[in-house]
């Protein structure tokens, strides 16, 4: 099977005029995109040894290229966002001791904070465009180590997840071949380079000749989202379900989105509540697709084609295997995946939840169970199930009851002491007492939330998860009345 590099590179030879990357500040083609790469490996191959490259850009066009340039030359390449504190970019740096850091404008001043020195600095102002040799990318893709990205630590120290680049290609050719993804295809990046979903969103539309669409900070959400959306003609949407929730906000009507006719949603829960919502709008005409798949294994292992039927489930599965990928369950159903590459662990000696007698299995941490059809339906994490009043309570299924209720747009749920405290974005502000009617016909009473915490949205991480410590500490008194303007 050719490579992410390769495949990339046959469009260069092919069709270099065609737009490769539609940035926020540029546009780059695939002929332009190439001798970017082509200018930071020459510059790669002027350092010595094939120590790792961190790679500081807020540019996406200098991000692809670096990445590009390190996979030519053998070396394992780690993005880090540029928005990443200094103290925490110098742990990834001791961990990762990298020979070259590469950095724009944006990302130097960030890896001069760290006080942290070593390593060659290449700073991507002074990269040359450079003339493409086509044979440094058309190459077997080694099995080894390819590309570290840092997730945060339970211990709140960064951890390298080492992947390789078969695992990149193995998800992209996956994806490419289910949407039928061809050239001209644009597909969305609204993810930091800092986050591995930024290699789907990269390599999907630079293997299939499509153009890959970088979203303003303007158009992380809302009717901001729409609109950016439908003037940039997206036809493939890749986000988590926090974002895609503040469509619902955006009064979009059954004639929106023309363009758009997929969207892949991944890194949280997908509730019944937002297929109902979609496919009162569009029927299954634009299609969602659940994805499912730790960092630690490369992006999505598992998937789920929603059909019209998950919009009045209980939940909505994450489906059934990619090809090569086998899943089962351990006790006390602990899902655990095995890829068809080996996996590579963490930096250092830490072993999580990699099988030190197999490199291909790795435990994910959440609970699962399968359903009759063999699909997967996952039921939360271990560490997100707690005992209120000594009844065991999954958090998240106390958040899909509360999406569920009418006007309630997003909400999570958390153990504060003894309570359960629910935060909740509404369309009409707060509205307890009809909330409380509603969760009462539905959970028991000793786990109904005692404190309610009206925000006007979730705070998110630069993934767009939910950001747990920045949520707003709970009122003392039990079902809080007031909406937090926290943040």
């Amino acid at each position: 099977m050719t490579g992410v590099a390769g495949r990339w590179m046959r469009h260069v030879q092919t069709h270099p005029g065609d737009v490769a990357i539609h940035g926020r500040s540029r546009v780059a083609t695939y002929h332009d995109l190439a001798t970017r790469a082509s200018g930071h490996l020459a510059e790669l191959d002027a350092v010595p040894g094939g120590d790792p490259v961190l790679i500081v850009c807020a540019d996406p066009v200098e991000t692809v290229a670096a990445m590009l340039a390190a996979m030519a030359c053998g070396r394992v390449f780690a993005p880090a966002d540029v928005r990443t504190p200094p103290a925490r970019l110098a742990m990834a740096i001791d961990d990762l001791r990298p020979g070259a850091v590469v950095a724009d404008r944006t990302g130097s001043p960030v890896v001069a904070a760290t006080g942290r020195e070593g390593f060659r600095t290449l700073d991507a102002r002074d990269v040359r465009d450079h003339a493409v040799d086509p044979a440094r990318w058309h190459r077997d893709e080694p099995d080894g180590p390819g590309y570290v990205y840092f997730t945060s630590g339970t211990t709140g120290r960064p951890k390298g997840v080492i992947g390789s680049l078969p695992a990149i290609t193995h998800f992209v050719t996956w994806e490419i071949d289910l949407l039928d993804a061809d050239r001209g295809t644009r597909v969305s990046s609204l993810t930091s380079a800092g986050f591995d979903a930024f290699l789907r969103d990269a390599f999907v539309p630079l293997c299939s000749g499509g153009t890959m669409v970088v979203a303003p900070h303007s158009a992380r959400g809302g009717q901001g989202l729409a609109r950016w959306l439908e003037s940039n003609r997206v036809q493939i949407l890749h986000c988590v379900p926090t974002v895609f929730r503040t469509l619902r906000a955006a009064g979009l009507g059954p004639g929106s989105l023309p363009e758009l006719r997929a969207v892949l949603l991944a890194g949280e829960p997908v509730r019944p509540s937002d297929v109902r919502f979609w496919q009162e709008l569009f029927g299954t005409e634009k299609e969602l697709i659940n994805l499912y798949g730790p960092t630690e294994t490369t992006m999505t292992k598992l998937f789920h084609r929603i059909t019209a039927a998950d919009a009045t489930a209980d939940s909505v599965p994450v489906g059934r295997p990619l090809p090569g990928v086998a899943v089962r369950l351990l006790e006390p159903g602990e899902v655990e995946l095995r890829t068809p590459f080996p996996l590579h662990g963490y930096l250092g000696e830490r072993q999580g939840g990699f099988d030190p007698s197999d490199p291909h299995r790795f435990r994910t941490g959440d609970l699962g169970r399968f359903r009759p059809d063999g699909s997967l339906e996952l039921l939360g994490r271990r560490d997100r199930q707690v005992k209120v009043n000594g009844v065991r309570v999954e958090l998240d299924d106390v958040a899909n009851v509360l999406m569920r209720c009418p006007g309630v747009h997003d909400a999570h749920v958390v153990l504060t002491g003894e309570k359960l405290c629910a935060y909740v974005v509404a369309e009409d502000g707060p509205h307890e007492q009809r909330l409380l009617r509603q969760l009462r016909e539905q959970l028991p009473p000793g786990v109904i939330p005692a404190v309610f915490v009206w925000l006007d949205e979730l705070p998110r991480t630069l993934s767009g998860k939910v950001d747990r410590p920045r949520l707003p500490q709970p009122p003392d008194k039990p079902r809080g009345r007031e909406r937090a303007d926290a943040f």
